[in-house]
């Protein structure tokens, strides 16, 4: 619990992908990320109950090995590619699964190497600062091409995605985050509230490179399998295990 609240955790898991098939089901160190999502959660001693919202038979009979399967199949029109997760988390409410008063915790699959830690932080993060903030969500550093700099085309034409200068030098923009997906720790009442995971009060948990990787499509399991590979994510993997 948190400050009295109910902490739930859900594990949004829906059977169709198009960058990589069924990846939410994908086996790492022989355990779907569904599994370690699940795993990780129960390991946190904040979470008071854990589900799983599917509209997949397999993913459902996963959940419900794990006693963490949702009451009823997450409704079509909340599965498909442009279904927001908000209104999952709407639709669970309307369904009693979920409190209005509770603290929603949810953990998307695709980001396998959050850790019990980063949890733990994001937990006491929220508790300690209850009365100026709703919501704690995961951040990585944008190392990349600076934000500043994207371009859209417009008329056929490259234009400016924020309408400045683009050349503006990188040394002198502000250092910039982008949600990398691993955790959203909010109050739920806010949450439907805003309709939004990133309420106007969201703290950011900054969150290592490698720490952020996030399963979009095929290029990004190479780089999670060989991570993997070299050893550089034993904790991650050993706080699902168990």
């Amino acid at each position: 619990m948190i400050r009295g609240r109910r902490v739930c955790a859900l594990v949004p898991a829906r059977g169709g992908s198009k960058g990589i098939p069924r990846k939410n089901m994908y086996l790492l160190e022989g355990l779907s990320l569904v599994e370690r999502s699940v795993r990780l959660a129960r390991r946190c001693a904040a979470v008071d109950s854990v589900f799983v919202s599917t509209d997949d038979a397999e993913t459902t009979a996963l959940a419900e090995r794990l006693g963490a399967a949702t009451p009823l199949p997450r409704p079509a029109k909340f599965a498909s590619d442009i279904a927001r997760t908000i209104d999952v988390v709407r639709n669970l409410v309307e369904d009693k699964v979920l409190d209005g008063g509770d603290c929603l915790l949810l953990l998307q699959p695709t980001t396998p190497l959050r850790t019990l830690f980063d949890l733990e932080q994001a937990r006491a993060l929220l508790e300690a600062r209850w009365d100026e903030a709703d919501a704690v969500v995961s951040v990585a550093k944008v190392d990349g091409p600076h934000p500043y700099k994207a371009q859209v085309v417009r008329n056929g034409y490259l234009s400016a995605l924020h309408g400045g200068d683009a050349a503006v030098p990188r040394q002198s923009l502000p250092v910039a985050y982008l949600p990398n997906g691993a955790l959203y720790l909010a109050k739920l009442d806010t949450l439907l509230t805003e309709d939004t995971f990133l309420p106007h009060r969201t703290l950011p948990y900054e969150m290592s490179a490698l720490s952020s990787i996030n399963l979009d499509g095929p290029l990004d399991l190479l780089l999670l399998e060989a991570v993997i590979a070299k050893g550089l994510a034993a904790q991650a993997i050993a706080d699902s295990d168990k």
